[in-house]
């Protein structure tokens, strides 16, 4: 990525026979989280203005359930992972509008508003599609925050909130107070006009990150009720229940930073691409294209990382949900020697659903995974049948932009089918506006 820095190898705080120190931040003793504000639907209102005050929703695979919000789609009481169904006729009385998930289009304006925050800030993890954290300088300050917010906001379109603290945990309740709290969406923990107890108080332990329902549940039992009291707790005691996990937790809410910035970029240690099908499939045919697709779109990837995958697992699975007859299983199948090759790995992957595929079964899901994961400079070639590496790799990188200019899936393996009747379904999906050339918005003069 044009203009992003990568800081040098960071350091962790390793553990060795239960050992727990934090770790050192140096000078730099603040870090910002930046969210991105019902990112799937923020992205969709980029390109469609005229959505903005209207409730919209997204939803997942399949178009099954409702995996994203707009505010007005919250306030109509339409709860998060709902199935759509259940919700029909609330979109169809009060005008929601509806869109099926567009993953080519949201991960575009991801690596479009990652790329403005490294301008912005410098050394930055990426911590999910809409979430990054930020190392800032000791002067950073609420002021600071503003900037990025209003500088990701023009530039990409994208609203964002962010929350600065001592710590990444205190970052991540700066973020979810400023949610609630803040109409400007800018909370900075490390202000001296800063409550930071009062804000402590008022946060649950359920909602504190990283901690999970079980030791919540443990921690009410003891009458550790909110972030202020957790960042109280005895040492020992949190450390024999939840261990150094749950020890790092305490002493960041208290400033104590225990965990370093990974680098923006590190090497996948694997790589799956799977999709439930559109209708179940019982054919043969049906499954090696599906997982032909999947070899593909694994094999894009690792060429993105410049690596090369060793071991190709596919597996297949009926709905454990329905009343019919259940199978699932899996095949391991070496790659000998690694490649990043779509022809080789889509090869591996139909020899795997092969030796797998049980006739009589109603499917709902394929996938593949790629392990055994090395760089591309590293991998061992066979002395004895050595494959023309170089003529391979610019094959490759030419489809790769082919793809990338015209549309993923342009130009693929006659393996991976042409109809795809198994694809997943997405009958309310949005045009591909920032990938391909085909879906671009048009502008009406």
């Amino acid at each position: 990525m044009t203009g992003i820095r990568l800081f040098p190898s960071p350091r962790k705080a390793t553990l060795k026979s239960g050992e727990w120190r934090p770790v050192s931040s140096g000078n730099c003793v603040k870090i910002a989280l930046v969210d991105c504000d019902n990112f799937y639907v923020s992205c969709e209102r980029v390109f469609q203005p005229r959505l903005r005050g209207r409730p919209v929703i997204v939803l997942s695979n399949n178009d099954g359930c409702v995996v994203a919000r707009s505010p007005e789609a919250k306030a109509l009481g339409i709860g998060m992972g709902v199935p759509f169904y259940q919700v029909k006729e609330t979109v169809r009385q009060r005008r929601v509008a509806v869109f099926s998930s567009n993953y080519t289009l949201y991960g575009d304006m991801s690596r479009r508003v990652m790329e403005t925050l490294a301008a912005l800030a410098g050394d930055i993890e990426v911590y999910s599609i809409d979430e990054a954290f930020v190392r800032l300088p000791v002067s950073a300050d609420a002021q600071y925050g503003r900037m990025i917010r209003e500088t990701i906001g023009k530039h990409i379109g994208i609203p964002v909130t962010v929350g600065i603290g001592r710590t990444r945990t205190l970052a991540k309740v700066a973020v979810e107070y400023a949610k609630k709290n803040l109409p400007r969406r800018v909370c900075d923990l490390t202000a001296e006009t800063t409550d930071t107890e009062t804000i402590l108080g008022g946060i649950l332990v359920q909602d504190v990150w990283g901690i999970g329902p079980r030791i919540a549940e443990w921690l009410y039992q003891r009458n550790i009720n909110t972030a202020l009291d957790l960042r109280g707790i005895d040492d020992q005691l949190m450390r024999r229940r939840a261990g150094i996990t749950g020890l790092r937790v305490v002493q960041e809410l208290r400033g104590i930073p225990c965990v370093e910035l990974r680098p923006l970029w590190m090497p996948r240690k694997g790589i799956t691409s799977s999709r439930s099908f559109g209708t179940y499939v019982t054919s043969l045919g049906d499954l090696e294209e599906s997982v032909a697709t999947h070899a593909t779109r694994a094999a894009e990837k690792l060429r993105q990382d410049n690596s090369v995958a060793g071991q190709l697992t596919v597996f297949i699975t009926t709905n454990v949900y329905a009343k019919h007859p259940q199978y699932a299983n899996t095949a391991h199948v070496p790659v000998i020697p690694a490649t990043n090759a779509d022809n080789e790995l889509v090869r591996l992957a139909i020899l795997g659903v092969r030796r797998i595929y049980r006739e009589g079964f109603k499917y709902i899901k394929a996938g593949v995974t790629l392990t055994n994961i090395t760089p591309a400079s590293q991998r061992q070639l066979d002395m004895f049948a050595r494959p023309d590496i170089d003529r391979e790799d610019r094959l490759y990188r030419a489809v790769d932009r082919l793809n990338s200019r015209y549309g993923s899936g342009t130009i693929h393996p006659v393996a991976c089918g042409i109809k795809q009747q198994w694809a997943m379904r997405r009958d309310f999906r949005s045009p591909r506006y920032t990938t391909c050339w085909y879906e671009l918005p048009l502008a009406r003069v």
